[in-house]
């Protein structure tokens, strides 16, 4: 078993009793403090600074349930970032949506719509998958809904894929 003690994003206390982020904030998650996100969806977060640590955790039943996340930019210096462990995988879905434009300002030497990290550790851990990609055994014409492929994997019901040319090694090898 692991332990960890932390506070709930969804919980007033975490924020002074007050209300949680909403859209265009800033977080500072100070030194000694782990957030727990425990929340379906976020609000779009202008930045989070982590000094402590930002964890994901999937839900505890519902293998299927999906988390959503937004910011422009997540810092993380001398903490902790997590959504799962090597001995405890995240076995829901997360998606993490970083926001911004080549406009907007940047975080020198991180860049902007980034999750950087300085002196910092970043954990992300999902199941383990026996064969995550392949390549194809024969060609698929553009629309077609089926694809031939050399091997077996196990991708599950829902799951998107995506499929690159095979054609650029061909071309550039002569």
């Amino acid at each position: 078993m692991l332990f960890t003690y932390a506070n709930y994003w969804s919980a007033d206390k975490t924020w002074g009793g007050e209300f949680a982020p909403m859209d265009g904030e800033s977080i500072h998650i100070p030194k000694g403090l782990n957030l727990l996100v425990d929340i379906d969806e976020s609000p779009e977060i202008n930045a989070i600074i982590v000094e402590g640590s930002l964890i994901f955790a999937p839900h505890p039943t519902d293998k299927s349930h999906h988390r959503k996340f937004h910011a422009h930019y997540i810092f993380v210096s001398g903490g902790t970032m997590e959504a799962g462990k090597e001995e405890f995988p995240y076995d829901s879905k997360l998606t993490i949506t970083m926001y911004g434009t080549l406009e907007d300002p940047y975080l020198p030497l991180y860049g902007n719509k980034c999750i950087g990290l300085r002196h910092a550790t970043l954990d992300l851990h999902g199941v383990k998958r026996t064969k995550a990609w392949t390549v194809m055994k024969e060609t698929s014409e553009a629309g077609s809904d089926v694809i031939t492929l050399s091997e077996p994997v196990d991708w599950k019901i829902g799951e998107e894929i995506a499929i690159a040319s095979s054609d650029f090694e061909n071309r550039h090898a002569e």
